[in-house]
């Protein structure tokens, strides 16, 4: 099933408890969690090899598909992935964006 969400939807739909179908062709998802965190998760294996290339060569094997950052790091590096052509889902309270 196929289905296109507003933001009012998807508002109603996360408040009354019910997952959301994820984005088809992102290549990472950046979520707020709790203490002001955002958990960065690399969904396509083109952004996985980037990441492991790109931002994280010297602990690249260490790493899972996914890092906790700030606020800080997160607008950096969606900054650094929109360059590069990556598409992001940035998921929050009040819905979902594509950048």
């Amino acid at each position: 099933m196929n289905a296109t969400y507003t933001r009012t939807g998807e508002a109603l739909l996360a408040g009354a408890g019910y997952s959301l179908p994820l984005q088809q062709g992102c290549d990472f998802r950046l979520d707020h969690k709790a203490n002001n965190g955002w958990q960065i998760t690399v969904l396509s294996p083109r952004a996985y090899a980037w990441v492991h290339k790109e931002l994280f060569s010297p602990l690249g094997q260490c790493l899972s598909d996914s890092v906790q950052v700030d606020i800080l790091g997160a607008d950096q590096f969606l900054k650094d992935a929109c360059a590069f052509g990556f598409r992001t889902e940035f998921v929050r309270r009040s819905g979902r964006d594509i950048y």
